[in-house]
């Protein structure tokens, strides 16, 4: 009776576990990527490299407002342009929180 005792008591403790640790990997959707705000606005053609005619349009823009607040950043030296260099070093993509899935309410 012993045996049975314990051995239900030890199925019990682990039935507490295991969703416990299946909760942890679930807290929210997993992070996924999308185009840096510099690419979704620039890469007109969406293939995640900017073209030389891309680039340009950096250039004209940030030589229009230097203080822009989405390509000052990436002026490094502060020289009031970006080179190639500067505007290589653009992220293409960022990392973001997924859509929380939202449930249906029955009516």
């Amino acid at each position: 009776m012993k045996k049975v005792a314990l051995l239900v008591l030890g199925v019990c403790m682990l039935s507490l576990l295991v969703p416990s640790t299946f909760a942890k990997g679930k807290k929210g959707a997993a992070p996924t990527t999308a185009p840096s705000d510099v690419y979704a606005k620039y890469d007109a053609n969406s293939n995640g490299v900017l073209d030389d005619t891309e680039k340009a349009a950096i250039r004209k823009d940030f030589a229009a407002d230097p203080n822009d607040a989405l390509l000052k950043p990436f002026d490094t030296n502060n020289d009031g342009k970006l080179s190639d260099d500067e505007i290589a070093a653009i992220p293409a993509t960022k990392t973001v929180d997924a859509p929380a899935k939202k449930h249906k309410k029955n009516k």
